[in-house]
């Protein structure tokens, strides 16, 4: 068994997109836990079976170093970001319990922040407060299958029960490319029942998520791009069955050989019965390893919404990472 984690903290001044007066744009002064990668704590091992059969487990454990409290929020359970158990072997790896969606890992997988839900415009725009998503970016309840790396090409499908008689079953695909500096990925997930900390989803209602991405490393650049699509159908009124675009551009830049400077943009557009509403965030950094497990960096983020009434918000933050 191995025991792991990751502890993030940052302090700066943090101000989002908001009507004028609200909290969301009152600039504030603060110590923040995981903005750039969400701090967890871990335990993992295996065990070889023989004939090249393992099993494993996984359990992660979020959380919020600023208090000490456990979870993202107090909505999360206490292993919410893993907890699972997995058989491998030739013929590729089951995993069965609560676990990252596919979604998720490829909205990760192209962007130059990464998993960053404080800092990283496709993770902001998807899963945080302005994004979409009806379920969240771990699955309880699931089971997955990932096939093993086939000449760089791999694919893995993923089914959550509803496991109720007023939510239904949701499904997830995801398949990707990668050979030295190329690489390129594709999810699709249909949600048609959700877990804490989202709310249920209506009985016969179900939201699409389609996401491509890809990248390419020159050496001197890396050149990130996603594009995505939401829909949401049967939904109880008109207002909730709206279709959301989403596109990301982003570079990371090696400085020095312990350091790179980053940039992404990102783009929101929802198609509502009102009209489109946009909304773009930017954000520029600097990340800095002082050995393998120790990084430092500096982050500036613009996060602006079109809506009549609505004024943007600009975030300055200072962080350290260490990985143990």
């Amino acid at each position: 068994m191995t025991a792991y984690g990751l502890l993030d903290l940052s302090f700066g001044s943090f101000q989002y997109a908001g009507t004028d007066g609200s909290a969301d744009n009152k600039s504030t002064t603060k110590v923040e836990s995981g903005q750039m990668t969400t701090s967890f704590i871990g335990f993992k091992g295996s065990e070889d079976l023989g004939g090249g059969l393992k099993a494993m487990f996984t359990l992660e454990s979020f959380i919020r170093m600023d208090s000490g409290a456990s979870g993202r929020s107090n909505a999360d359970v206490f292993w919410a970001r893993a907890a699972n158990v997995a058989l491998a072997g030739d013929f590729g790896k089951v995993v069965i319990g609560r676990m990252d969606n596919f979604l998720y890992q490829q909205a990760l997988a192209f962007n130059p922040y990464g998993g960053s839900f404080g800092f990283s415009p496709t993770i902001r725009l998807t899963y945080g407060k302005w994004g979409p998503d009806k379920g969240d970016s771990g699955w309880s309840n699931s089971i997955a299958y990932y096939t093993p790396n086939l000449s760089g090409f791999t694919a893995a499908v993923q089914v959550q029960p509803g496991e109720s008689q007023t939510e239904g079953t949701s499904t997830g695909f995801m398949a990707g490319y990668a050979s030295g500096p190329f690489a390129i990925g594709f999810g699709y997930q249909s949600v048609k029942s959700a877990e804490a900390p989202k709310g249920n989803v209506p009985d016969g209602a179900e939201q699409t998520f389609a996401l491509l991405g890809a990248s390419y490393d020159f050496g001197v650049v890396k050149l990130f791009g996603q594009y995505g699509q939401y829909k949401d159908k049967d939904y109880p009124t008109a207002a909730e069955n709206y279709k959301t675009k989403l596109y990301q551009l982003g570079v990371a830049v090696p400085v020095s050989a312990d350091g790179k400077v980053l940039a992404s943009y990102g783009s929101q557009t929802r198609e509502l019965v009102s009209g489109d509403v946009k909304h773009e965030i930017l954000t520029l950094g600097y990340d800095h390893f002082l050995s393998k497990r120790t990084d430092v960096y500096a982050v500036f983020m613009r996060d602006d919404d079109d809506r009549a009434g609505y004024k943007a918000g600009n975030t300055v933050a200072f962080g350290i990472r260490h990985r143990f």
